[in-house]
Order: C-alpha cells, then structure tokens, then sequence
C-alpha cells in the first residue's frame, strides 16, 4: 500500500469515489456479437472442450435457473437445457480475449469523457473519481442551473435505507434542523460530503446512461468516499442499478461484512488477522488500537487496518487506462 497515492486524511470522506461493474460483461458481449441470443440464458465458456468447458461467465437469466461459473458447459444445459454457450476464441491452442479486451476498451473511452481520473481495475471494472464534475454540479445547483429532481435518482439505491427517498429526507432534515442537539459539526460536515453522494448519483446515471447509448452496454455502480468501499457497495443492486454508501451506514455494513470480504484483507493476511485477533467481520475490528494492530501486523499494515476500520482508504484513484486483469 506505501506504493500507491493516498490523499490527506483530512480530506477522508470529501471525494465521490464510483466503481463502475460491466454486468455480466462477457455474456453482454456475446449477446452484442450475436443478437439472436439477446435475453436467452447465456454462460461464457473456456476454450477447453472437456465436459462442455468451463464457465467464465454467467448472465441473470441463466443464473435463475440454478447455472454458477463453478460449473462446466454440460452441468448448466442439465440446468438449463435451453441455454446459449459461446466459447472463448482461441489461438494457437490458448484463449483469444481481444474482443472482451476492445469492448472493455470502447466502455473505457465513454468513461474517461466524464473525468480523467479513470482507473481501470480489470477488463469489466473501473474506478472514477468525480468530485470535481461533483463540485462543479453543486455550483450549478447553487446557481439555479440544475436541480436534483427524483428522475435523476432513478435506480438509484442507498445502504441503510429503504428507498433511495428516505435518504434524501433525513439529509433534509438534518439541515431543516440546523445545529441541533443531535448535529455536531462534524455530523454536519459529513452530511455535506454525503450531498456530495448524492449528487454524484445523479451524474453516475448520466455516466450509465451514455455507456448505454454510446456501446450498448449495461452497469451497475457504487459510489462511495473511497475505493474500497465503492467496490463493496457496487455488487448490492445488480443489474443496471446503483447504490450509495452514506458515512452513517458503514458501520451498519461493516456488521455482516466478513472481513476477508475487504480488499487488501483477503487471503493467507485474512486467515492471519482472523486467527490473531478471533474476529470474523469487520465491525469487530474497530475494538483495537492502532498500537496492537501495528505490533501484530507492522506499522504501516496496523495503520491501514486502524483507518479501513473506520471506513477510511486514503489510496486515491489514479488515472490508468490499460486494464492489468481479467474480469468475468
């Protein structure tokens, strides 16, 4: 982590972080290829022949019908005997992506108009910061130039609340309300950064909408003040959603999060942390000091894990066009 970029803490909960997820994305592609299959039960398969193949990706409909990429082609026709099973490419004897790779590149192209803090994370994954065209959107609002009316907000979800209308009443209640009992300045300040969320929802559909329009493409979202939890917060309403992660409710998250769920806490460190402190979610981490989790995992780990377990990721998003893996 001491590699990447970080921003001051003092700004942890001031920027619009969005992960933006291809749906399905090489069944999408596919369905583009072919259109004929558009809508069926559709499951990407790997260009060895064994057993059907083995699925790299899987779309809704087919994933109603019981069919999971822990499958091979010939398992999911028993689930689904009507299902469609486009194979990877291959050449000479290994899988061709080019297509998956230039499709991921043309949806790249349409994100990057809207900011040029664009990093990709994979061929169907890529981070954008957007506080700037954020601040600038407040401005117009500010101005009379723009008003946040529902539509904007279509599909639009947040973590802790019912509907994405019982988000936007409590914020303006807190500012009806003013500096009450229960508004400290620093609820205040942070109901401003979640303003921010909020409008940044707003321009997070217009960034899905032109994906749309302009590939053909659907995705899903989550914005969020950081990476990490951008990424957590995209996979909850899926597909051709979006969700928000208010700072009030990733403690609510954080309570059935396990924790190897997080980045960067996966893996043999996961299995470690887990074991060491006897903790299963991430809402237990925040019980330990930043001096017992630098002694057990060194200094800068400790100071990681301290901040990530308050919802701060300080890494901030750099511009990378080229993907450096594979997504599904």
């Amino acid at each position: 982590m001491s590699s990447k970029t970080t921003i001051n803490i003092k700004n942890k909960f001031d920027r619009v972080v969005v992960l933006v997820d291809m749906d399905c994305f090489y069944c999408q592609v596919e369905e583009k290829l072919n259109p004929a299959i558009r809508g069926k039960p559709i499951a990407v398969v790997q260009y060895n022949p064994w057993q059907g193949g083995g699925i790299i990706a899987v779309n809704y409909p087919a994933r109603a019908e019981g069919v999971t990429r822990h499958m091979r082609g010939d398992e999911a026709k028993q689930h689904c005997p009507e299902i469609e099973l486009p194979q990877v490419p291959q050449v000479r004897g290994k899988a061709d992506l080019t297509r998956y790779r230039e499709a991921g590149k043309e949806v790249a192209d349409v994100l990057k108009s809207f900011t040029p803090l664009l990093e990709r994370a994979s061929i169907d994954e890529a981070y954008l910061d957007i506080t700037e065209r954020v601040l600038s959107r407040i401005r117009e609002m500010n101005e009379g130039k723009f008003q946040l009316l529902p539509e904007k907000l279509a599909n639009t979800f947040a973590v802790g609340y019912e509907n994405i209308g019982e988000f936007v009443k409590k914020l303006s209640n807190t500012f009806e309300t003013g500096s009450a009992e229960n508004n400290t300045p620093d609820r205040l300040e942070y109901k401003k950064s979640d303003i921010k969320l909020l409008v940044g929802a707003s321009i997070v559909n217009e960034i899905r909408a032109a994906v749309k329009e302009k590939t053909g493409y659907e995705c899903s979202a989550g914005i969020a003040h950081n990476k990490i939890l951008a990424k957590l917060t995209a996979g909850f309403h899926k597909p051709n959603k979006q969700t928000i992660l208010p700072i009030d409710s990733i403690s609510k998250l954080y309570e059935t999060l396990p924790l190897k769920k997080v980045k960067g806490l996966g893996g043999k460190l996961g299995d470690q942390v887990c074991e060491v402190l006897k903790i299963k979610f991430m809402s237990e981490l925040v019980q330990f000091p930043e001096s017992v989790l630098q002694h057990h995992f060194d200094e800068r780990m400790g100071s990681w894990m301290y901040l990530m377990a308050r919802g701060i990721d300080l890494e901030a998003v750099t511009a990378k066009f080229h993907s450096k893996s594979i997504g599904c």
